[in-house]
């Protein structure tokens, strides 16, 4: 597992917008076409924000989506186990108010995102791998 510092920002900026990078980045799709795609589908589908959770699970009910439930006596799995665990593939992850994209085992994001809680992930199809961001 490693984390690698990533941002699809065009400028380069710190924003909040992780559904947007993570969305665009495992998808290796353009960072402003993505937030347009976004906006517009999220109005076709009556939500006011593309950051609601139910949002996501409407946008990605497509793809195999893993749910990591609360077990008694049990430690949550963390993003970094997650990634560990899952060492090919692409992914989009929800974590505790955030979304974040893995890609073979490495966590991309802009900050070090690795100890939040995992709470559900989508496996992207195709998968794409961190060559195909420009990532050796």
């Amino acid at each position: 597992m490693s984390i690698y510092y990533y941002n699809r920002h065009p400028k380069g900026l710190i924003v909040e917008d992780c559904v947007v990078r993570a969305i665009s980045t495992a998808f290796n799709a353009g960072y402003v076409e993505t937030r347009r795609d976004l906006n517009r589908i999220k109005k076709a589908l009556g939500f006011n924000s593309y950051k609601d959770h139910n949002f996501l699970y409407e946008y990605l009910k497509e793809y195999k989506r893993l749910i990591f439930k609360a077990e008694c006596g049990k430690k949550r799995l963390k993003l970094d186990g997650f990634a560990k665990e899952h060492p090919k593939g692409t992914y989009i992850v929800a974590v505790r108010k955030h979304v974040v994209a893995v890609i073979d085992g490495t966590i991309l994001d802009t900050w070090d995102s690795s100890y939040l809680t995992v709470y559900t992930a989508w496996k992207i199809e195709p998968s794409i791998t961190l060559k195909d961001l420009g990532i050796e």
